[in-house]
């Protein structure tokens, strides 16, 4: 027996008297509930003609600099203050923190991120499902650079609740995280919901997932579309901004433009539009905004109760689109600019062709949030000045308690059936490590010092933090001679299922490490001098004897390390021939230790995870991999097929095969847990090595 849901009429009128016995924070709440503003569209706005889009350089509005420098000034306060303690600071003081714990206990939403309670805020604010929705019953949502995908899952929530007889259709679009080119400061790794529903993400062309490719933008609106009228897009996406924390706008603006682009070009005529924005002081933002308010009816900037206070994220609620017929002419000069230098070094309309009025408009929404962030930041200070001020936490406490209560009740919050939910419960009993967590230590000040430390210092701080890692996380490295991975009887291989893609050049990211460990490896070679001291004749490598391993090796393969000089995608085809090669001349029962197979990448994950089907067992060592045991030569005619099809893409320039299975079966279970620990293992002993041979050159 199922339960039915009804439809609400609409978010209830808050109930302050019910809640509050007198009236002390009522209007503090009700402000915190009411961060918008409204642009009113003039019938003399115009866009400019055609042939002057992307005609003249940058320019400034003096008023917006001002606010700039203002807001500039106040962050500059928090350079000095260590990350962590900062950021555990501004949570207590958070007036929305207690809202994610009680919608869990409450609610148990989908994946209940803080994107999730923001989506659901501004669904719940503004009329973002449009008529013709519940008159058709059919829905399309498109979710630009959406991972992890709780906007997804908060709309499923939402339309449960409000619009319980539509039939919905969703794509999504974002950086691929198995895509081993993409960098992890730039890309959202965690996969826990996209994992299941891989057929509803679009990684564009060239599998990267990187919407600033035309290409890739394009493919994604053709997906979008083929299911549908497109009656909402939603854009999440930033860039990673801790090294320039005073020019985010400047660094988030071309993604910005590529997400509006894309989207008008994928909504249908009434759509509505929802993009995450920053400050509005430059002339790339003011420029969208104001071919935004051509092309929508309603054009609203909203900062959700539950966006932290203290950062210049807002949302731009923009609704029912006039349609793409009136953008057509102009795709041709917006396409120039997309992705490319020109958006940055050329201002997309001249600063006179704005009109006084647009921009009055703009310098008061800035002014606005600018005012209640400056504000946000030095109570924040005056806070930390005042910790063991009892009176200050005690009215914290409460209101925290007040606003949550008023979250649930005034957006009609009720849980799902695990039926209605997108995953029917599955992502409540997923309980997965957290690869990629925080990694920027210290204070600002301190991140910028590092580049002006000498090598010694450098190399020293690189130990610690590695050391720091290893001491906080101890069950990520293998602590044992062998570790042993059991093939299943009676398992076959599983169908080959190639996915293309840009080849590799090198690699920046993986699912199969624990990525503050990577990302220390890679500090160490972005140093030219630490490569020179590395790759010097003079430097030898601890060589780890499979003497050791108490065991018979029948041969062992040592296959040549990545010199970073060379292109890694034809580095790692030329190791796959030679394994190719050595495992054909293998007997049955011999046991082959390989060496320097770097399974670091879902292409060759995917090759060992069909070797190890062949043999008895597989053993992750500090010496390499041990396959022991032939067994049968299965695997060796699935490795004929995909070296038959790395041949064939050697004469196609940009294409490459990036993986021979699904990610559903080499990214679980006990093989991939050691996959892990093994490059874990393997990665912090390079860096060892590595900073060992350092300190001694220097």
């Amino acid at each position: 027996m199922t339960s039915k849901i009804k439809m609400n009429s609409g978010p209830p009128r808050p109930r302050y008297s019910a809640v509050l016995r007198d009236e002390e924070f009522e209007t503090e709440i009700n402000e915190l509930f009411s961060k918008k503003y409204s642009f009113r569209f003039n019938s003399s706005w115009k866009l400019p003609d055609r042939k002057l889009w992307f005609s003249s350089p940058p320019w400034k509005a003096k008023d917006l600099e001002v606010l700039k420098s203002r807001l500039n000034f106040h962050k500059s306060q928090l350079n000095d203050f260590n990350i962590e303690e900062w950021s555990s600071h501004t949570r207590r003081r958070n007036p929305a923190g207690d809202v994610g714990w009680k919608l869990r206990c409450i609610v148990n939403p989908e994946f209940p991120t803080q994107a999730w309670t923001k989506f659901y805020e501004c669904a719940s604010t503004y009329n973002i499902i449009p008529k013709e929705v519940t008159a058709i019953r059919k829905f399309v949502s498109l979710h630009l650079c959406e991972a992890p995908g709780a906007f997804i899952t908060s709309l499923n929530h939402y339309l449960k609740l409000n619009h319980p007889e539509v039939n919905w259709k969703w794509v999504a679009n974002t950086l691929n995280p198995y895509y081993e080119g993409n960098s992890p400061s730039n890309m959202i790794s965690d996969d826990r919901f996209m994992f299941h529903t891989l057929n509803n993400w679009d990684f564009g062309v060239d599998n990267t997932g990187n919407l600033m490719d035309w290409d890739n933008s394009q493919a994604t609106v053709k997906k979008a579309t083929s299911l549908g009228n497109v009656l909402l897009v939603t854009a999440d996406g930033s860039i990673d901004c801790m090294q320039r924390p005073d020019a985010q706008e400047e660094v988030t603006s071309p993604l910005h433009y590529c997400e509006i682009i894309t989207a008008l070009q994928a909504l249908s005529p009434g759509g509505t539009f929802i993009f995450k924005l920053f400050t509005l002081f430059e002339h790339s933002t003011v420029n969208l905004l104001y071919l935004i308010n051509h092309m929508f009816g309603e054009v609203n900037i909203y900062k959700p109760l539950t966006s932290r206070q203290g950062n210049s994220e807002v949302y731009a609620i923009c609704i029912n689109y006039k349609g793409s017929v009136y953008l057509e002419q102009y795709i041709p000069i917006l396409k120039t600019a997309y992705g490319t230098e020109q958006y940055n070094n050329m201002s997309l309309f001249p600063q006179d062709s704005i009109p006084e009025s647009f921009l009055k408009q703009i310098h008061e929404c800035a002014y606005y949030f600018c005012i209640m962030q400056c504000q946000v930041i030095n109570n924040n200070l005056q806070a930390y000045l005042m910790q063991n001020n009892i009176s200050l936490h005690r009215d914290m406490k409460r209101i925290r308690g007040l606003v949550a209560t008023e979250f649930i009740w005034r957006y009609g919050l009720k849980p799902l059936d695990m039926e209605h939910e997108i995953l029917k419960g599955a992502l409540h009993e997923e309980c997965k490590t957290n690869m990629n967590p925080r990694y920027h230590r210290g204070s600002y000040t301190e991140r910028q010092l590092y580049s002006k430390m000498s090598m010694k210092e450098k190399s020293k701080t690189i130990h610690s933090l590695l050391q720091a890692e290893i001491m906080s996380n101890p069950a990520i490295i293998i602590n044992e001679s062998v570790k042993w991975s059991h093939s299943c009887d009676g398992e076959t291989i599983p169908n080959l299922v190639f996915t293309y893609g840009t080849p590799l050049q090198k690699i920046n990211s993986s699912k199969f490490i624990f990525v503050p460990i990577f990302r220390l490896y890679q500090q160490i070679l972005a140093e030219d001098e630490f490569k020179e001291i590395i790759f010097s004749k003079n430097f030898k490598e601890c060589e780890s004897y499979h003497r050791d391993l108490e065991m018979q090796i029948d041969k062992v393969l040592k296959l040549p390390e990545f010199d970073y000089a060379e292109i890694y995608s034809v580095y790692e085809k030329s190791c796959f021939f030679r394994l190719h090669d050595t495992l054909k001349e293998l007997s049955l029962g011999d046991t082959l230790l390989v060496k320097n197979l770097n399974t670091l990448t879902h292409f060759n994950v995917g090759l060992l995870f069909i070797v190890s089907k062949s043999f008895e067992k597989i053993g992750f060592t500090s010496s390499g991999i041990i396959l022991c045991k032939l067994t049968n030569k299965e695997s060796v005619v699935y490795l004929d097929i995909i070296r038959n099809e790395c041949e064939k893409l050697q004469t196609e320039d940009g294409k490459d095969l990036l993986n021979s299975l699904p990610v559903q079966t080499t990214n679980v279970g006990p093989f991939f847990d050691n996959v892990v620990l093994y490059n874990n293992t393997f990665y912090q002993n390079k860096c060892t090595e590595y900073l060992y041979a350092i300190e001694k050159s220097l």
